[in-house]
């Protein structure tokens, strides 16, 4: 039996909040180990029956599911930048600050020069908050199944959502709320948010992904407003990394990496260990911003 994996588990769930019978067992034993071993499995992940935090999210996402939808948040038409009211166009955003400790509070002025866009693999706004909180870590703002902006984190302070520390000192992360397996295209049926898009045929690092959950409309939209004053704002190029044939760039850009690149980014520009926001097609959404 493998003890220091029993363990590990008693650790984690300790540290998260999650409990045996998310992976259908009773107890913190080697049936749980192999329940666990058996959902990383079914969701690609590494299967050391270990509920690590990746597990673990993709777990809560599970879990989620089931529940009911939350309630509708209450609108405003302003960002938070340095503590000043920006405004955006766009009628349903709103402000929930995430708890201290998850990110670097910054009292002087910061410039960032990059925006990192990011999915949460998780259900709902909410739900992404809570797993961040949980986790330690922030972005700045989530952008809902509905298309409401939830600003977690005011954009002067440097969130903890690239994994690169020079990257997260110099820039703004926003997440879109996609649980991003088909799965679950159900339940947002359920929810009332109709079906997401499936999106087909994208490749990243080089290698063929399978078909997964793409992006509604409303967020799109929302999107491209919040970039659109984001860049405004802190006068950052509306650019995006591109390929020696000026497609849109689905690997690492190494100045993005490093922090150098100034413009918009996805995550999986900054290490080959992500394949966020695969199918967002930023060259065309960066192009309509300025022909608008």
């Amino acid at each position: 039996m493998s003890w220091w994996k029993i363990r590990y588990n008693k650790k984690s769930a300790k540290k998260y909040g999650w409990a045996p019978f998310w992976f259908a067992a009773t107890q913190f034993d080697q049936f749980l180990i192999e329940s666990i071993k058996g959902f990383q499995r079914e969701y690609g992940l590494t299967d050391d029956g270990l509920c690590g935090p990746e597990t673990y999210r993709r777990a809560y996402t599970h879990l989620e599911a089931r529940v009911k939808a939350e309630e509708e948040p209450d609108n405003s038409n302003f960002i938070l930048c340095d503590g000043e009211k920006v405004k955006i166009d766009w009628d349903k955003v709103k402000i929930d600050p995430i708890k201290s400790g998850c990110y670097k509070n910054i009292s002087l002025h910061r410039t960032p020069t990059m925006v990192v866009t990011h999915w949460d693999a998780t259900l709902s706004a909410k739900s992404c908050k809570n797993i961040l909180e949980k986790k330690g870590i922030s972005t700045h703002f989530v952008i809902d199944n509905d298309g409401t902006i939830v600003q977690l984190l005011d954009t002067n302070h440097i969130g903890w959502h690239a994994g690169i520390r020079s990257v997260n000192n110099a820039s703004i992360g926003i997440d879109f709320s996609n649980a991003v397996y088909e799965k679950y295209n159900k339940t947002y049926e359920k929810r009332g948010f109709g079906l997401r898009p499936i999106i087909k045929d994208w490749r990243v690092h080089g290698r063929k992904i399978k078909p997964f959950l793409g992006y509604y409309p409303a967020q799109l939209e929302a999107y491209s407003a919040l970039v659109k004053t984001i860049c405004l704002h802190y006068n950052i190029p509306l650019e995006c990394p591109l390929d020696d044939e000026g497609r849109l760039k689905t690997s690492v850009d190494k100045e993005a990496a490093k922090a150098k690149f100034k413009g918009v980014v996805n995550h999986y520009n900054l290490t080959t260990k992500k394949w966020d926001t695969l199918g967002l097609e930023l060259d065309s959404i960066l192009k309509d911003i300025k022909n608008k």
